[in-house]
């Protein structure tokens, strides 16, 4: 069944003059393996979380140009992820493809609809809470925000990740409480996003290894 052959990894070194990367995803059911090394360390808790959710090992060592801003870094990681994901599962055959998942932290609550469309399309409505402050996991005021992650790369992030796995993603924050954090919001989205996935990615025995689509290929 070609489905339940997948090859389920993906594996990618890049180096640039902004970022040198190494990530490895393998899709394995567990995520006793990984490590998130980014140098920002939001970074590194929100892909750290959303793996555990995915039941997926994450390998992720980045050194990138901090000194200038968060950009680089937080893009070239989930670009990288998204590819490894696109690699790991292949032309999708015989997977579930399709879930919604929620989850909820303190008083956030995040909905996330995936579908493995090979169409990419993220849409979301945080931008009310993303605009509450300039960075997600620290002070606005504070003297050096070197290592945090700012709000507007949260989302660039959100969106790179989507695009680069091919995914038709849709984030709902379904209760907008102006007490929620936007670090809580963050990461209840980290973990929807990854239960999501673990659903999606899983083979379904039933499909015989055939692709969830009336046309027979997800080919665009």
């Amino acid at each position: 069944m070609a489905g339940v052959a997948l090859k389920r990894e993906g594996k990618i070194e890049r180096t640039t003059k902004e970022t040198s990367i190494s990530v490895h995803v393998l899709l394995n059911g567990c995520s006793n393996d990984t490590l998130v090394e980014t140098g920002t360390p939001f970074v590194d808790k929100f892909y750290t979380l959303l793996a555990k959710e995915a039941c997926m090992t994450l390998k992720i060592k980045c050194k990138g140009d901090l000194w200038v801003d968060d950009h680089h870094t937080a893009e070239d990681v989930s670009i990288a992820i998204g590819q490894c994901l696109t690699q790991a599962l292949g032309n999708k055959a015989g997977l579930n493809r399709m879930w919604l998942s929620e989850a909820t932290r303190e008083t956030a609550s995040v909905e996330v609809t995936m579908d493995l469309s090979n169409r990419p399309y993220f849409g979301h409505n945080l931008h009310e809470t993303l605009g509450r402050q300039e960075y997600v996991d620290g002070d606005d005021e504070a003297s050096d925000n070197s290592s945090l992650l700012s709000c507007e790369m949260l989302e660039h992030c959100l969106d790179s990740l989507v695009m680069n796995s091919r995914m038709t993603v849709h984030i709902v924050e379904t209760e907008a409480k102006e007490e929620a954090s936007v670090a809580d919001v963050a990461l209840c989205t980290a973990m929807a996003f990854g239960r999501a996935l673990r659903v999606c990615s899983m083979v379904d025995q039933r499909r015989a290894g055939t692709t969830a689509s009336s046309k027979g290929t997800l080919s665009v």
